[in-house]
């Protein structure tokens, strides 16, 4: 509909001088209709993130997975070295941060403890594999995070090209009415190209903004 209504106010320039509120209403809605296609970018790539979700939720399985790994092996130093245990919990939460912190923790703890590891069966470069993983979990999670982020900012900037549209557009309605009142066909157009779906988002944007209807728009002479 935008587009429609960018078009009409193209094809019909010369009935609306420049610097007029006319003028500005019709850039207005050309400038949304384009910033609504490059949202509409971003929601379809925030929309098609599961392919980052599935590499998160394998990242952080695999860190969880050293993580117990390193806490169970702890576990066998406790004859010799009651408190080493303390130190390799692994957190009962599944949060980013949590799982990171522990991760950090244990590797911090275990490099002291290196040798003792290995001897209990850890392979020699299990620090080296488990600071990849927290690595690549880290990364993971944030190329999540900034992609959802980026949807919920698209979102929130449809509604906002959307009803900076809709105002010009309401402007429109009585302008275009007074301009054309003798010329039914082109108010005819008018009614066309700045007509809604009936698609439940574009009802409620349109309802948001209280648009006037153009039968009503045609009174105002």
């Amino acid at each position: 509909m935008l587009v429609r209504v960018s078009r009409f106010g193209a094809e019909h320039a010369a009935s609306f001088p420049s610097e007029t509120v006319a003028q500005r209403s019709f850039a207005a809605v050309a400038e949304a209709a384009s910033a609504l296609k490059q949202h509409a970018v971003t929601q379809a790539s925030a929309r098609s993130e599961g392919g980052l979700a599935h590499t998160k939720a394998a990242a952080r399985t695999r860190l969880r997975g050293s993580l117990r790994i390193i806490s169970r092996t702890a576990r066998a130093f406790v004859l010799d070295a009651p408190g080493v245990v303390c130190k390799f919990r692994v957190p009962k939460t599944n949060g980013d941060h949590a799982l990171l912190s522990a991760a950090r923790a244990f590797a911090r703890y275990a490099r002291e403890l290196e040798t003792a590891f290995v001897e209990h069966g850890l392979s020699p470069a299990f620090l080296d594999d488990l600071d990849a993983e927290a690595t690549r979990f880290e990364q993971a999670s944030g190329d999540y995070r900034a992609v959802k982020l980026a949807g919920v900012g698209a979102t929130a900037g449809v509604d906002a090209e959307l009803a900076r549209a809709f105002a010009a557009i309401r402007r429109l309605d009585v302008i275009v009415a007074n301009v054309f009142r003798d010329e039914t066909p082109v108010l005819a157009i008018w009614q066309q190209a700045r007509r809604v779906g009936q698609g439940r988002r574009a009802a409620a944007s349109e309802g948001a903004v209280a648009i006037v209807p153009l039968r009503l728009a045609t009174n105002v002479a």
